[in-house]
């Protein structure tokens, strides 16, 4: 890999102590150099592992029970030997399936590992589901059958609403096929200690109930039962995996700042902040990309607040096209030499700073964890930023609970009070910031003054289909060409969970352009495990959760319009393509 390296670049790879391959930077050793004399003139380094609250926070309260995830690599290996056994049972039992049904912090890593690692025939063929769209429960609903899958109910907090509303839909259709007694031996729970949902699952009778470390938070929980037991269920090496992560750990103790991976990429991510470059351009491997939607909730959710912190942007080569701009930087994220020369060749005439790692994906997939929920923690320091909170979650959850009552009372969802153009199948609405006459004008209005903005966000309430993520593809892609801005995709209602913190508390300089089609199909939710169908359905809670955010971003001055399809989605998304091009 012989490249002359520039004035302007560091390489990390010659440094003994660094764990891959391969770790390329460019930014002003000046700009980067403050930060480094930061770190130790404030001894931050040993500050961060004796778990000083200060560094973030006045209040003890609100950091001193969120710092477990430090010693999560160490803490987890006694629990290797339960977690293998009970993979190993599943398969004698007759079980060659496991669906997870989980959101965010509960359900990203583990499709992180789902994706990095193959499938192994003696375990168990594992997929994630975090969706409340109707068709995309039912075409899981129609691969995984009861008598051959084991059903794993992921919630920190044990009350998450949709994860919830998935478990009893599943545990009805489980009953009607097995049993009472046999259904709940096909499903297991990772949560809490004592939640709602520990409590529900052990009342049941399901055949494990795995429980988290309190002291760490959801997006901080991959090296923790969230993570390991379903990577234990498809047969994942758990001790290579936290051997990894336990390496790292150790690295990022190292007080030699400029040793520190950590705090390298801390030091790197608070210099190209503090010179307004606050949009990350998150540029992966295809094979990678579930890693990245992890990373974006760690970082959006962990810094996007009191409207500072880092905007992740995920991507590939159509983040090129942003490379001038002023508020951006880019960091890469691949395995391999064709993508390291790939991402450095691609910029190197680029006025951008960048980061790039090379790794092996399933060996260092651990350290990878641990070096960004460290990375991310320190920089928040420099910020004061609570980076283990997320306090503007609520509002979306507030409004949700208001619709679905006005639902529950009435028996339908209230009427939209927006103003609304239709053509055909497609039906924009807009709020009294805007005025359009027509959908055309409308868009043209909206991405023109999008030009302005930091960023635009496409919130898609759609089935992760690829087909449709083809085309959703393409119309980003003309999207970055049309506003010149970074645009982000978040599928609802998953980004709630997620980047959903960063459109409310972080950087005022958002537009939110929400996309959500007329359901082909429903299904009812049942109110409680083992009971009846009841006032609810999918469909309903994806709209509601849909009208709920846009009530939030309307409420606090964002600039946000929603285009809802029609039944027939794929052609709605092709003629929004169309409207694109004619632009």
């Amino acid at each position: 890999m012989e490249r002359k390296v520039r004035e302007d670049e560091t390489t990390m790879s010659e440094w003994q102590n660094w764990p891959w391959p391969i770790a390329h930077w460019r930014l002003q050793e000046d700009l980067l150099r403050p930060f480094l004399k930061a770190m130790e003139e404030k001894n931050l380094i040993e500050r961060i592992w004796q778990k000083d609250w200060t560094l973030w926070s006045h209040s003890p309260e609100e950091i001193s029970h969120c710092l477990g995830w430090l010693e999560a690599p160490r803490v987890m290996l006694a629990s290797i030997s339960e977690i293998v056994q009970f993979a190993s049972s599943l398969k004698e039992s007759g079980f060659s399936q496991a669906l997870l049904l989980g959101m965010g912090g509960s359900s990203l890593a583990a499709e992180v590992l789902n994706q990095i690692f193959p499938s192994n025939p003696e375990f168990l063929h594992l997929e994630i589901l975090d969706s409340t769209v109707p068709e995309a429960i039912s075409r899981k609903e129609s691969r995984f059958f009861p008598d051959r899958t084991i059903y794993i109910v992921s919630s920190k907090s044990g009350t998450t609403t949709e994860t919830l509303c998935l478990f009893h839909y599943f545990f009805a259709r489980a009953r009607a096929s097995l049993g009472q007694e046999r259904a709940a031996s096909h499903f297991m729970a990772i949560t809490d200690p004592s939640t709602p949902l520990a409590s529900r699952a052990s009342s049941l009778g399901f055949r494990k109930i795995w429980t988290g470390i309190p002291e760490v938070g959801g997006r901080f929980s991959a090296l923790t039962s969230f993570g390991l037991v379903p990577a234990a269920l498809k047969g994942i090496n758990l001790q290579a995996l936290l051997h990894s992560a336990r390496k790292m750990e150790l690295c990022c103790q190292n007080h030699k700042v400029e040793e520190n991976p950590g705090a390298l990429i801390a030091a790197f991510l608070a210099a190209v902040e503090a010179q307004g470059r606050d949009k990350m351009l998150i540029w992966v491997e295809p094979e990678l990309l579930a890693l990245g939607d992890w990373l974006e909730q760690l970082i959006a959710e962990s810094t996007g607040k009191r409207k500072k912190g880092l905007l992740p942007v995920i991507g590939q080569e159509e983040l090129l096209g942003l490379a001038s701009l002023e508020d951006v930087a880019f960091i890469g994220l691949g395995s391999g030499q064709a993508f390291f020369d790939s991402f450095l060749q691609s910029l190197e005439k680029k006025p951008v700073p960048y980061l790039c790692l090379i790794f092996e994906p399933q060996q260092d997939i651990g350290a990878l964890f641990f070096l960004w929920e460290w990375a991310i923690s320190l920089a928040a320091s420099f910020w004061q930023i609570n980076p283990f909170d997320q306090p503007d979650v609520e509002k979306t959850k507030i409004f949700t609970r208001e619709i679905l009552q006005e639902l529950r009372n009435k028996g339908e969802l209230p009427p939209l009070s927006l103003t609304r153009v239709t053509e055909n199948d497609l039906t924009l609405y807009f709020s009294s910031v805007f005025h359009f006459n027509s959908l055309a004008e409308g868009l043209i209005n909206f991405l023109e003054s999008a030009r302005k903005a930091g960023y635009l966000c496409l919130q898609v309430f759609l089935p992760r289909e690829q087909e449709i993520k083809l085309i959703l593809d393409r119309i980003i892609r003309k999207l970055i060409s049309r506003v010149c801005r970074p645009v982000t995709l978040g599928w609802g209602p998953r980004y709630l969970h997620s980047t959903g913190q960063f459109h409310k508390g972080g950087r005022d300089d958002g537009f939110f352009w929400q996309l959500i089609a007329e359901d082909n199909m429903d299904l009812s939710i049942p109110e409680g495990p083992g009971q009846e169908e009841g006032w609810l359905t999918f469909s309903s809670l994806k709209e509601a959760q849909a009208r709920a955010d846009f009530q939030a971003l309307n409420s606090l001055g964002k600039k946000i319009i929603q285009l809802r399809l029609g039944r027939n989605y794929l052609p709605s998304l092709q003629r929004i393509e169309e409207i694109m091009d004619a632009l």
